[in-house]
């Protein structure tokens, strides 16, 4: 850990300490009056002033002395004598004068003048630091020169700690401030991201310490005080620090048993008390209660509130109740439950169960905790709820009698908080509760528990869970719930890839929903159809029941459900290139879920369907944004796949070692086919980048072996896609470079490749994504066998801006711009490459602008990266020619044939054949789309 801490903050009272030395620079004398809790950075500041104070003015003279903590009588002029060094024994020499005060007065006016002196030449900076702990003489001496210093180039610093005065020391410090030179500085604690920028600093140059340090813990523990902050940092993991510990202590040493007995008291009751609470809790008469209350106040233990008291800091808090005895605090937090269930209207639930359990008496303690839980469930505060669940189980023996559903509402609880897995165990106890009576009531919390764990990343497990409640219930009547657990179990089967006979099990299931008429289970059976029907190739159909469910969810106010519909339906739209659509639908679905009390761990889930539109349509900065803010609270099977996107951006940006430390997050999960293929092709893709292609092609074949995998045909051709690339890398190396240790596998998938690239297009022919990928892949085994050509890649190109998908359209511009270099094609090839630089380059795929660079230089087409605009990237996207180019921009201003004729002095014929090249390159019908595409390109970010 650094030892020299960094500065941060303070920027106002650095402004103000700066003024006041330029004051006293300049020839009017000054006092700087720093005072502040222990540990809020004075002595800092001061160090901050001297810097300045030396940059400003080199042959400043800087003088430092410091009052001293000791027993009994204490040194007479102590910080004076100490900066004035050498000539303090002539300045407080014994004039042999008997009459005091004359003496005194004899003495000031020697140190005046010796300050005069100093100062004479050069501007002088006289520090005394703690001088909470000076004597009389030296508070009067300081109070003298803040009178009489008027002309000189003098600023006196001093720095207080406001809570070691004493009564005549504090009158002291409010009379001094009072003065006309004087300058009061009091430091307030500061902002925690202020804080947190301290530890960064003091964990710069020591990663080793760094891994032991959570920075959030000690932003939230330091409460704004910088030194408690360093000494955490020092001591982590071990706290609290015994250099924090030793003179909190200390000072409370020094306590008479009455005002330790308040102290403690308030410690116990989580750090503040009303006055009339605390009378009630320690059964005292105001007339002495109020005696040890001011002591403490004046000792700094305590600080005034509103209507009582409290312990200035949480740390402080945190030490005085570590050093109690634990008899001492089960009796404090008895006395404090006992006192707050006697106030009139009660106590908070909550409350009443925390202090109740730490007194030990655990009866009081479940009843409470339990009254407390079920209210903060209903007050949506779900984090508050699962905690006090929490505490119900641990205290659940001492229940007066365990209620029905008592797990299931803890299950519910952990889940709205993000903790599917402790939902699990509380749905176990449920079932254990209910034993093998009603089959109804074992399939209702089975169904639940398969929620909870697919959303615990146990996907196989929650398949064969929902699958048990299924044949609880087969034989008998249809049922809302029936309906729902057919849903559900048809939906997880598509998604694992287990496609067959999930679509008639999704029509039953809405069928059955139909008849039972509750409206949830329409929309969640319509949800699942919707799955169904995408997975199987119908998107229409599938974001036509998507649209229903939605709307049938928010009627019920049903906010598992709405999620469920619309994280589905941006799926569905984003997989069939209806980008904008998607990005609207999931804000849409965000508010109503809000409006429906959802959870941190659910509008994660529709911020992730958000953050993977961003992500596709190239808005990488705001994914970013959105990603590292959701990481914290999403459940872990939403985790794996934010993960999974944050992962797509570091290798497409060639970040090794960030996607290497997120492919060690994310482990490939093999019962999730959904996940594993784009895991796999990522890891394919940053092999590629690193030139790797022995690994590159063992990805690409795992992704291609997990089962279940083909029924994900757009991930499918992403793979065979990639490999495809692997195929001509290879291919293009010299023979004797070629690697030699290939998986054994290998040369039958480049066998088999094209043959299964045309089944899986077949397969999807109105997704988009699938079409590009086949495309890709067909151009890929043509670049492997130096056959391909510009059209090919120019048309791969334009099916990925036609999708909306910038980054793949940059890697086949690229490629673009090769094949047109080695046919001769000088401009086109400058055209397509400086296309391929003008969206890589906002995006910031540092590997493609790599490979874009390295073919300029081989080509010679350099001038072609540097040249920037948005114009010269809709002119390379087009294929436009300059006078192409030209032409368009005059017909988007309205200009007829025969204007931008005589605009441009070309013949009306001319330009008719410009305009007819125009509006085929730009894959449109008039003029008007031509102008409209024009102004949509020229408005792209």
């Amino acid at each position: 850990m650094s030892d020299s801490p960094p500065f941060v903050g303070r920027d106002r009272e650095k402004k103000v300490a700066a003024a006041v030395y330029e004051r006293a620079a300049g020839g009017r004398a000054q006092v700087l009056l720093i005072t502040g809790e222990a540990g809020l950075g004075k002595t800092r500041l001061v160090e901050e002033l001297r810097v300045t104070a030396v940059a400003a003015h080199g042959h400043t003279r800087v003088l430092v002395g410091a009052a001293v903590p000791l027993s009994g009588t204490t040194l007479p002029y102590g910080p004076f004598v100490e900066a004035l060094r050498d000539r303090a024994e002539k300045v407080f020499a014994d004039d042999g004068t008997d009459d005091v005060p004359p003496a005194r007065q004899h003495l000031f006016e020697r140190v005046l003048a010796s300050l005069s002196g100093l100062s004479a030449r050069s501007p002088l900076l006289l520090v005394l630091e703690d001088l909470h702990w000076a004597d009389e003489s030296t508070r009067d001496l300081l109070a003298f020169l803040a009178v009489r210093l008027r002309g000189q180039r003098v600023l006196v610093v001093a720095t207080v700690r406001e809570e070691d005065l004493g009564d005549e020391a504090r009158r002291w410090c409010a009379e001094l401030a009072h003065r006309p030179c004087v300058t009061r500085l009091r430091l307030t604690a500061l902002a925690d991201s202020e804080v947190a920028e301290l530890v960064a600093g003091l964990l710069a140059a020591d990663d080793e310490h760094a891994e032991r340090v959570d920075t959030a813990a000690v932003v939230s523990t330091a409460g704004g005080n910088p030194l408690y902050a360093r000494e955490l940092v020092r001591a982590a993991p071990h706290w609290p620090p015994p250099a924090i510990v030793e003179p909190v202590l200390a000072r409370t040493s020094r306590c008479a048993a009455p005002v330790r007995e308040v102290i403690d008291q308030i410690t116990v009751a989580d750090g503040t008390m009303s006055h009339e609470l605390l009378a009630a809790t320690l059964h005292r008469p105001e007339d002495t209660l109020l005696a040890p209350v001011r002591n403490a106040v004046g000792l700094g233990l305590l600080v005034t509130t509103d209507d009582g008291y409290a312990i200035p800091h949480g740390l402080v808090r945190r030490i005085l109740y570590a050093d109690l005895l634990p008899g001492e605090r089960r009796l404090l937090h008895r006395r404090y439950a006992t006192a707050l269930a006697r106030r009139k209207g009660g106590a908070e639930p909550a409350l009443l169960a925390h202090h109740w359990h730490r007194a030990g008496c655990h009866d009081r303690a479940a009843s409470a905790a339990l009254t407390a839980a079920r209210a903060a469930f209903t007050a949506h505060a779900y984090g508050v709820a699962d905690r006090l669940y929490a505490l119900v189980a641990e205290l659940e023996q001492w229940l007066p009698e365990p209620e029905p559903g008592v797990w299931e509402e803890a299950a519910r609880a952990a889940a709205m908080a993000g903790w599917p897995a402790r939902a699990v165990e509380y749905g176990t106890r449920a079932l254990a509760a209910v034993g093998s009576g009603m089959p109804t009531d074992r399939a209702r919390i089975l169904e639940r528990v398969g929620c909870y764990r697919w959303e615990s990343g146990d996907l196989r497990g929650s398949v064969e869970t929902t699958a048990q409640a299924v044949a609880l219930l087969d034989g008998g009547p249809p049922s809302a719930l029936r309906a729902r657990l057919l849903a559900s179990l048809a939906a997880a089967r598509s998604l694992l890839g287990e496609p067959h006979g999930a679509l008639p099990q999704a029509q039953r299931a809405l069928e059955m929903a139909e008849r039972a008429d509750g409206i949830a289970e329409r929309a969640h059976a319509r949800t699942a159809l919707g799955v169904v029907l995408a997975r199987q190739g119908d998107p229409g159909a599938a974001a036509d029941a998507l649209r229903t469910a939605c709307a049938l969810a928010q009627r019920a106010g049903a906010v598992e459900d709405v999620v469920r519909a619309v994280s589905s339906l941006v799926n569905v739209l984003a997989g069939v290139g209806r980008f904008g659509e998607a990005h609207e639908v999931a804000q849409a679905g965000r508010r109503a879920a809000e409006s429906l009390g959802a959870p941190p761990a659910l509008t994660a889930v529709l911020d992730g369907a958000t953050a993977a539109v961003l992500v596709a349509t190239g808005r990488w900065t705001a994914a970013d944004r959105l990603l590292n803010g959701l990481v914290d609270m999403a459940t872990p099977n939403t985790l794996r796949h934010l993960q999974l996107l944050r992962l797509e951006l570091a290798v497409a940006r060639g970040e090794r070692q960030h996607a290497t430390d997120l492919a060690a997050e994310l482990p490939v999960p093999a019962d999730d086919p959904g996940l594993a293929g784009p895991v796999h092709a990522c890891l394919a893709e940053q092999a590629l980048h690193s030139g790797d292609l022995v690994t590159a092609a063992d990805q690409v074949l795992r992704g291609l072996a997990v089962p279940g995998g083909d029924s994900f045909p757009a991930h499918e051709i992403r793979l065979l896609a990639i490999g495809s690339r692997v195929e001509a890398d290879l291919a293009l190396l010299p023979r004797p470079m070629r690697p030699r240790d290939l998986p054994p596998a290998w040369h039958t998938l480049t066998r088999t490749c094209p043959d299964r690239v045309r089944l899986a297009v077949e397969h999807r022919r109105s997704d988009r994504e699938v079409a590009a990928f086949g495309e890709l892949a067909a151009a890929e085994r043509a670049r492997a066998a130096g056959t391909d050509d510009r059209a090919a890649w120019r048309a791969v190109a334009d099916m990925w801006r036609a999708a909306g998908l910038p980054y793949p359209e940059a890697y086949a511009r690229l490629r673009e711009a090769e094949a047109a270099l080695r046919a001769g094609r000088r401009q086109q090839a400058g055209r397509a490459l400086a296309a391929c630089a003008s969206l890589a380059g906002p995006l910031g795929a540092a590997p493609l602008l790599r490979l874009a660079e390295e073919l300029a230089e081989r080509g010679r087409l350099t001038h072609q990266l540097a040249r920037q605009g948005r114009s010269v990237a809709l002119r390379s996207r087009f294929d436009l020619t300059e006078r192409e180019s030209q032409v368009l921009a005059l017909l988007s201003k309205g200009a007829s044939n025969r204007q931008i004729a005589r605009s441009l002095f070309i013949s009306d014929r001319t330009v008719a054949v410009h305009v007819s090249h125009i509006l085929s390159k730009l894959g449109v019908r008039n003029r008007t789309e031509a102008a409209l595409t024009r102004a949509l390109q020229l408005a792209v970010p």
